[in-house]
């Protein structure tokens, strides 16, 4: 059985679950598929749902390019019940996209994957690692080997998140990295040392916020325009993107996290 992420459900700050006009409805038997098992899908979705640990979700199986199974569950918000065109912020899954965008540049041959990321932005060509704390501060030494594009897309470029537990990703959280433009991002980035040498072990990082900002100079286009041109519009991804028209509004999802009591409650 092959299931259907919705292509308009993957992206950046909004998306939307609206069904593709290229595919069309069937049975699940005609397409080979037992309808018991597709029921099973429904308990389970509608589970997560009863335990309050998902507030609504929309569920989609589709094989040989029809759809077989398409249901929503739960609520948007307190007192609004899912609809299937709702919009959905999808945080990290914003980094495959990302990824994409970058790898188009490359299939157009504007880059190799072993290039330096300093190529491209200068800025990152005195980056120092980060190698310990003694009575000074911290002890920096230089890089064994230069950060790659292929570091930042596999996550060992030697840049921290910021939500560890340890000197440099401190300091990420005290220059609040996301505040600004992405070229303000680098700017303050050069002036913090890697928490690790490139490519000697792999740490959730900042690496795709980098690769967004290498799109832009690659391509000479600002991100947002990039992804829109490149992926979202020929892909009809009419509801992705950074930015949300005003009459979309009442189909945005509201954002939960879990509650302290239990359960979850919108943020």
């Amino acid at each position: 059985m092959k299931f259907l992420l919705l292509i308009s459900q993957l992206l950046i700050s909004t998306c939307s679950s609206q069904t593709s006009p290229q595919l069309t409805y069937s049975t699940p038997e005609n397409e080979g598929v037992s309808s018991d098992s597709i029921i099973r899908v429904s308990a389970l979705m509608q589970k997560y749902v009863d335990d309050s640990k998902l507030p609504g979700m929309i569920a989609m199986v589709s094989r040989h390019g029809k759809i077989i199974y398409n249901e929503n569950f739960g609520s948007m918000d307190d007192g609004k019940t899912m609809q299937s065109d709702a919009i959905f912020r999808i945080a990290s899954m914003t980094k495959p996209i990302t990824s994409v965008a970058i790898m188009i540049l490359y299939d157009e041959g504007r880059f190799q994957l072993d290039d330096p990321v300093s190529k491209y932005i200068p800025e990152f060509n005195h980056l120092k690692v980060f190698s310990g704390i003694d009575e000074h501060g911290m002890k920096l030494t230089d890089p064994v080997r230069p950060m790659t594009i292929r570091n930042l897309l596999m996550h060992t470029s030697g840049l921290a998140s910021g939500g560890e537990d340890n000197p440099v990703d401190s300091v990420y959280r005290a220059v609040e990295l996301s505040d600004g433009t992405l070229k303000d991002m680098i700017l303050k980035l050069a002036g913090i040392p890697l928490l690790y040498q490139p490519g000697t072990r792999w740490n959730y990082s900042r690496s795709s916020d980098v690769l967004a900002y290498l799109v832009e100079v690659i391509s000479g286009k600002r991100y947002d325009v990039f992804l829109k041109e490149r992926i979202f519009d020929p892909l009809k991804m009419e509801d992705t993107g950074y930015t949300l028209p005003a009459e979309k509004l009442e189909r945005v999802m509201n954002v939960y996290a879990p509650h302290d009591s239990g359960g979850i409650s919108a943020i």
